[in-house]
């Protein structure tokens, strides 16, 4: 999960840099394209095309349309954001995550659970600053990729006893690479080869994050992998400061604390249910009963 965050950390900062000069319809099929060979390169190690076998075609589609959704808001969100600030305000994916992991995927959540979604919204209302025009508009926008985001790791979570990782990740960038083919003729602005590695950079640490989250979500229940994600803060202002001089200011600071730590408690509750409900092995102590 950390090396996922961390790649797409980059990812988000080269995306950012190329919204200055480039459209994001643009932006969005030319990171699919060059993130599409190590997607094909990943099938290989997974097992070749019988990896991608699939008895849930719909589910695929529905994958397609959420990371779809997911790009487009983002990338048009960074385009007018800080990266901070777009990266705070996608901490909310975690608390969505949580929340929508109940009537989703039937996991069972307690109230403290639901005082820490309760209160990571709070944060997040934080960091939309309501009633500040232009800049609310694109913070709502950050925040629908958010949601879609949340939704796109549940069914990672749901679909993992049948799909493989080859099959989660492929479909949807496939999809997305022959979206762009009907899309880049309508916003084509021809990069210079500078820019273009830079484009190969982004597909790249794209896939990469991919992969590592997808792995995760594979692995561990969604609330105790999801607040990994808050590392992408320390990314952010360093990337953003380097890069743009920007820092995150107070608003955005407190915001993103409340979410984290809401994210970080639902984690500690999660332990500690975990822990309760694992097997306690019999003491081997010589008092112990039957020694």
């Amino acid at each position: 999960m950390l090396a996922g965050i961390a790649a797409f950390a980059v990812m988000d900062a080269l995306v950012k840099w190329l919204t200055a000069s480039y459209p994001v319809p643009l932006i969005v099929t030319l990171r699919s394209w060059f993130g599409l060979p190590l997607m094909f390169l990943l099938v290989q190690f997974e097992g070749g095309i019988k990896a991608l076998k699939t008895k849930r075609p719909l589910a695929h589609f529905t994958r397609y349309t959420l990371v779809f959704m997911l790009s487009f808001s983002f990338f048009w969100g960074l385009s007018q954001m800080k990266l901070i600030d777009a990266v705070a305000l996608s901490f909310a994916a975690p608390i969505f995550s949580a929340a929508l992991s109940v009537p989703l995927l039937k996991e069972a959540v307690g109230w403290h659970r639901w005082a820490g979604i309760g209160i990571g919204f709070c944060g997040v209302l934080v960091m939309l600053r309501p009633g500040i025009g232009v800049f609310q508009w694109a913070a709502l926008v950050v925040l629908g990729s958010a949601l879609a985001y949340a939704l796109l790791m549940i069914t990672t979570r749901a679909f993992k006893s049948t799909e493989s990782t080859a099959a989660l990740i492929l479909y949807p960038g496939l999809g997305m690479s022959l979206t762009g083919i009907v899309i880049a003729p309508f916003f084509w602005v021809t990069p210079t080869l500078g820019d273009l590695g830079l484009f190969a950079l982004a597909g790249m640490f794209g896939s990469v994050g991919i992969l590592c989250l997808t792995h995760a979500f594979r692995l561990a229940p969604v609330a105790v992998v999801s607040p990994f994600e808050y590392s992408a803060l320390i990314w952010a202002t360093v990337l953003g400061f380097l890069m743009w001089g920007e820092l995150p200011d107070a608003l955005t600071l407190i915001g993103a604390s409340i979410v984290a730590a809401s994210g970080l408690y639902i984690l500690y509750r999660e332990t500690v249910k975990i822990g309760r409900a694992r097997p306690k092995l019999p003491s081997m102590s010589p008092d112990a009963p039957g020694q």
